[in-house]
């Protein structure tokens, strides 16, 4: 190359410098091939022992370039805009955007209070057989199964009741550390005591709460206005006839059952209602009616 050629590409690297815009140019590789670039663009002149060099971003490789200026033959200016320097960049940005907004979006939902129809969650740890706690966005949270209840096995109040311990254990074993999806009544989403209140389904599409019904580890929370109300008391009372779980055995309770003369009354799965005498016997629907009325729980 002659000093007057490559005064001229000096010219129009610095003009390209000056205006943001690209080059285009073929260029000697030392192995004597020759190659095309399309759509450079120039940063930097600077100089390395007795040669000069520029140095430039690549359109197409997406990436910063040296190139010795001897080297470079067929120099012309090219008219770009700048947008097209940055066009893959940006794609790859909004990519980025895209992929990390939406999941954050979701779990900014959640953590606020959202409530969609229906939400897969992990099941982090069992508290007994009706309550879980889910991890649920960026929080973890107590849920309580709508519908069912299993016998008292954490109440710092109450005995441990009778099969609560086995139907603690199946919760345990059947979601604890497993996938689930979350379903809500339309109505009422937490309790009183600040649980979210769930049909519980597994990845078979089984619903949970049910299974602890059909398989004698809880019984239906009545009067309750859920949907699956009716059903559960088929299976509760297929339960009882079978004799499954806290309704085996002659001595357990499979009513609401108060004793006249104590004044106490017993929760189906409890023990002891064999003992009492039929005469002695009075019926309650709910265990608030049995409070209402008078009525303790049974200690044991």
């Amino acid at each position: 190359m002659n000093n007057e050629t490559k005064n001229q590409h000096l010219r129009k690297i610095t003009d390209a410098i000056k205006k943001k815009e690209g080059i285009s140019f073929r260029y000697l590789r030392p192995d004597g091939q020759v190659t095309r670039h399309n759509a450079v663009y120039p940063r930097e002149i600077f100089s390395k022992g007795k040669y000069t060099y520029f140095k430039a971003y690549c359109h197409f490789t997406r990436d910063v370039r040296s190139f010795r200026l001897d080297r470079v033959q067929s120099l012309q200016l090219v008219q770009l805009t700048r947008n097209k320097r940055y066009s893959g960049l940006k794609e790859r940005l909004i990519a980025i955007i895209v992929v990390l907004v939406i999941p954050v979006s979701y779990m900014i939902w959640t953590f606020t209070g959202g409530n969609p129809k229906g939400q897969w969650v992990l099941v982090t740890h069992v508290i007994d057989g009706d309550t879980i706690k889910v991890g649920r966005g960026w929080r973890c949270e107590k849920v309580r199964l709508i519908g069912v209840d299993t016998p008292e096995t954490v109440h710092p109040e109450r005995p441990t009741g009778f099969f609560g311990p086995e139907a603690s254990e199946f919760t345990k074993k059947q979601l604890e550390g497993k996938k689930v999806h979350l379903e809500f009544e339309p109505s009422t989403q937490y309790d009183d005591y600040g649980r979210l209140l769930a049909y519980v389904f597994l990845l078979d599409g089984t619903l949970f709460n049910a299974e602890l019904i059909k398989q004698g580890y809880a019984r239906v929370i009545t009067p309750s206005p859920f949907h699956y109300y009716k059903e559960f008391r088929l299976y509760e009372q297929e339960a009882r006839v079978k004799g499954l779980g806290l309704w085996a055995g002659k001595d357990i309770c499979k009513e609401i059952i108060g004793n006249r003369r104590s004044k106490i009354y017993r929760l189906p799965g409890d023990a002891g209602c064999g003992r009492i005498k039929e005469k002695n016997r009075i019926y309650f629907d709910t265990e608030e009616e049995a409070i209402k009325a008078g009525y303790r729980r049974a200690k044991r």
